[in-house]
């Protein structure tokens, strides 16, 4: 089952969406209660003291409730293989080993990556043309001339959100969008 609510349509409506949600929970007659305790005996979440409707979600919960949106969008359903794919063509051309002054690696994981790759696709409604990907990736490693001291973290040049305003920004989707306007010019050697 898939179901699409757009919060331009609930505004029409004058609900919010989590209202709407409680609405189709009680359309379908599902004992919420019953349901909670379910979940904190699954060990997903745990117990609110202070209220038996409700529940504590954990970090890792919300990951998975994130992980299950980005799989159902219908951009992504089924592509698990080609993102993994991807992913891994891309690590192939990003630096070995970890970034300097740092205990991070340079490429991460596949399922990182491919995830990260999901995220904006989804997210940004993009569809990823692989060669498109490689070129913008490998455009983006030579802006650097061999310097990597700034460049980003591959997971973080595919999409990196600021934790303190939440604004989410994806190089991979800047040079995307911007293939003839990048001459590969040190810009710091050019200053006058």
């Amino acid at each position: 089952m898939n179901i699409t609510v757009n919060e331009k349509i609930l505004k029409k409506y004058n609900l919010t969406l989590e209202e709407f949600l409680v609405l189709y929970l009680c359309s379908k007659e599902i004992d919420i209660e019953d349901t909670i305790r379910h979940l904190i005996d699954m060990g997903i979440v745990n117990r609110d003291l202070y209220n038996n409707v409700s529940a504590v979600v954990s970090n890792n919960t919300k990951e998975l409730i994130a992980s299950i949106i980005i799989d159902s969008d219908k951009t992504i359903i089924d592509k698990d293989e080609e993102f993994d794919n991807l992913a891994s063509k891309m690590r192939e051309l990003y630096p070995k080993g970890k970034k300097p002054g740092t205990t991070y690696y340079w490429q991460d994981s596949i399922p990182i990556i491919s995830k990260k790759l999901k995220t904006l696709a989804a997210k940004f409604k993009v569809n990823l043309v692989e060669e498109d990907v490689l070129e913008a990736t490998q455009r983006y490693i030579n802006s650097f001339n061999g310097d990597y001291k700034y460049m980003q973290l591959l997971r973080y040049f595919i999409l990196k959100t600021n934790k303190d305003s939440g604004e989410t920004r994806s190089e991979l989707l800047s040079y995307l969008e911007n293939t003839d306007e990048d001459d590969g010019r040190d810009w710091t050697t050019s200053l006058v």
